[in-house]
């Protein structure tokens, strides 16, 4: 794979470390974990990176304060505040008895909803974070 603007970009990176995660066989759950972490910490710094672009364009304020509500802008502030400045992420995991147990990591993960993987989670939420940033790009340059 070759090394390119978009390859570098927060957002590229956050989705790369989360594919790395999903594909972490059950026995390679530090690596998950790491990824997941990664994935997480990319995500927020997209928006960081996205603030330093624009934030002196005039309408920034109204873009920026409507995302104060937005659960994927706070899911990212939170858990990456969390992870960088606390402890490893706030996920639940699930205990398997036996030797018939899930094959990949992120079935032993979750956030909200131990029947949803924590990778489908970050999923859902990074998709919504594509859709905010590329939506104000667009006001910002049309």
């Amino acid at each position: 794979m070759r090394v390119t603007h978009e390859s570098r970009h927060a957002l590229s990176r956050a989705r790369f470390f989360l594919e790395k995660a999903e594909s972490c066989p059950a026995d390679a759950r530090v690596d998950f974990e790491a990824f997941l972490e990664a994935s997480i910490v990319f995500a927020r710094a997209a928006v960081h990176r996205f603030k330093t672009k624009y934030e002196r364009k005039p309408s920034w304020k109204a873009v920026w304060d409507s995302w104060a509500t937005e659960y994927a802008v706070q899911f990212f502030r939170k858990e990456r505040n969390w992870i960088l400045k606390e402890a490893p992420p706030r996920i639940g995991q699930k205990i398997f008895a036996g030797s018939v147990g899930p094959s990949m990591a992120e079935d032993f993960y979750y956030y909200d909803d131990p029947e949803t993987p924590a990778t489908a989670t970050v999923e859902r939420h990074l998709a919504k974070l594509v859709g905010l940033l590329t939506e104000a790009e667009h006001t910002f340059e049309p």
